[in-house]
């Protein structure tokens, strides 16, 4: 005898779902360096997991960096076009470096290879799909509900003694 789901327990159902496949990561296959190809591995695999909270900061600071470019998100001539693309490129494959690859090392050298090869092997559609993916896996969602949890439990405001 089998029973019906509800329509919340089909919503439960699926969160952890998404939660169990968020949490064993994303395999994303990018094009071997030329070493590497030459040797017959096409492809290099990596593993794209939630960031940790180190990660995240170091993403968020790097996408305030890049938030100015926003105001002109429709370039009207090809000059500002150039000019988005120009101020935009590198931190947005920072980003997704980061979450590629998270341990950051002195001055992100890692992070910074990582990205300069993301910028000449992927074309700008790859580089937005895994974009899109860093920012479902972000999990900033979850740090602003922390944030209003601490907010409504106001364990800042003083207390008054009877």
């Amino acid at each position: 005898m089998e029973k019906e789901l509800t329509g919340k327990q089909q919503l439960e159902t699926e969160i952890r779902t998404v939660d169990t496949l968020l949490d064993r990561g994303i395999r994303i296959q990018l094009p071997a360096p030329r070493l590497l190809r030459w040797l017959g591995k096409p492809t290099i695999g990596f593993t794209v997991k939630r960031p940790s909270s180190a990660t995240l900061f170091e993403i968020s600071a790097l996408y305030l960096k890049m938030k100015g470019c926003t105001d002109k998100l429709d370039p009207t001539t090809l000059d500002e076009s150039h000019q988005l693309i120009y101020d935009c490129m590198v931190p947005a494959s920072r980003i997704v470096a980061y979450a590629i690859q998270p341990t950051t090392t002195p001055l992100g050298i890692r992070n910074r290879l990582l990205a300069r090869y993301l910028r000449q092997q992927l074309n700008t559609h790859h580089l937005t799909e895994l974009w899109v993916m860093v920012c479902s896996l972000s999990g900033a969602h979850d740090f602003s509900n922390i944030i209003r949890s601490m907010s409504g439990m106001r364990i800042t405001m003083p207390r008054t003694m009877n």
